[in-house]
């Protein structure tokens, strides 16, 4: 079964999706980013601070393609999500959604760098919640996982570039 889903997750990584289900992900996104940006200022992790060291925010945006964009939407919405679903949809996507959740925290106490506190607050997880169950209801609706990885990449590279997000 584990290995059907990475090869679900692999035919998700050759589809490009058409211009009709980008503007449908960008619809469901909008709002979504709105929720996630109050909770981000009322929680105190996002506020103004653009990055001014463009070689720096360069080597920042590649790395943080591959490392959480690629990484975890390849775990949480390509493998986890297609092997659970294996078992029951509904069941697989709240499955999905609750561990990318959940993957935070686990990351700021077991690797703990210096800004993990941010992972810890209700705030951010309030947001990351929200950010799983639209980028869940994206990749299910595209049939793809590059509308969730670059979601998921533009909205932290804007976090960390622009808002204040931990640059280190």
């Amino acid at each position: 079964m584990l290995a059907g889903a990475a090869r679900q997750t692999w035919r998700a990584l050759h589809v490009w999706p058409d211009t009709g289900r980008w503007k449908a992900a960008l619809t469901v996104m909008l709002p979504a980013v709105a929720i996630i940006a109050l909770a981000g200022y009322l929680g105190g992790w996002l506020h103004p601070d653009p990055v001014t060291d463009l070689s720096s925010a360069l080597i920042a945006a590649l790395i943080l393609f591959f490392l959480p964009a690629l990484a975890e939407e390849l775990v949480f919405r390509g493998v986890l999500l297609s092997w659970f679903a294996g078992f029951s949809q509904r069941l697989g996507n709240w499955l999905s959604i609750i561990l990318f959740v959940l993957w935070h925290p686990v990351q700021a106490i077991t690797i703990g760098p210096p800004w993990s506190a941010i992972f810890l607050q209700p705030s951010f997880l309030f947001a990351t919640f929200i950010l799983a169950i639209v980028l869940t209801h994206i990749r299910i609706a595209s049939q793809s996982l590059w509308p969730v990885i670059l979601i998921h990449w533009l909205l932290v590279l804007c976090w960390k570039l622009l808002l204040g997000g931990p640059f280190y």
